[in-house]
């Protein structure tokens, strides 16, 4: 089974006035599309992760045309989950039917770049990934950034760690420990735990180094 890494990115043409806003607007820092059902290829429901300003998003999406409705719900004050039900355009559909034909698997989530490229990966027979990258419509560049046999171990960072590991990534970011600059401390990290400095440092640096293993 052959996988590929890729980014697909316009040159001369909109994907969707959806995409310009989540990879062109200044009130988007970082959007990863984690879900998707596209049975209704006209109207598809898409689920977004989205860091950036929920009304400024809110508000863009109100006014663009080809969304029929959409919802937001709130993690905390900048991070938040957008699920949108809209029109395609030719062009998305295009890829869509590009990357979703017989033999294929898209794997989530597709990160949004800031130029506009969406990196994610593609599973599936070689003709197929073949004829799927054949098909991408004009004024759509496409990088591959590898290919190779799907054999490599994955796992969800929540698998990765251990309970502890856990709990301490999540009170360091809870005490604002990964804000930046920095609003906390080790020793901050430290008291909410009620263990000594060394040891909570010793769990985030585990913890760290699990995650970035996972992701990358």
């Amino acid at each position: 089974m052959r996988y590929l890494r890729l980014t697909v990115r316009p040159t001369d043409r909109e994907i969707h006035p959806v995409h310009t806003v989540m990879t062109e607007r200044e009130f988007v820092d970082r959007v990863r599309m984690v879900h998707w059902n596209i049975a209704d290829i006209d109207v598809p429901a898409i689920l977004f992760s989205v860091v950036g300003d929920t009304e400024a998003l809110a508000d863009a999406l109100e006014s663009t045309a080809e969304i029929e409705s959409f919802a937001i719900t709130r993690i905390d004050e900048r991070r938040f989950y957008c699920y949108t039900q809209g029109r395609t355009t030719a062009v998305e559909r295009a890829l869509y039917e590009a990357f979703t034909r017989d033999g294929l698997l898209v794997l989530p989530p597709l990160t949004y770049e800031d130029d506009g490229g969406v990196r994610f990966e593609v599973v599936g027979e070689a003709d197929a990934l073949r004829t799927a990258l054949a098909t991408v419509p004009d004024g759509i560049d496409v990088a591959v950034e590898r290919v190779g046999e799907y054999d490599t171990a994955r796992e969800t960072v929540d698998a990765a760690l251990t309970s502890r590991q856990r709990e301490a990534i999540t009170t360091a970011l809870a005490t604002g420990y990964y804000e930046t600059p920095r609003e906390a401390t080790i020793e901050d990290v430290a008291a909410e735990l009620e263990c000594a400095r060394s040891t909570a440092a010793e769990h985030l640096q585990k913890a760290e180094s699990r995650i970035i293993r996972t992701v990358l």
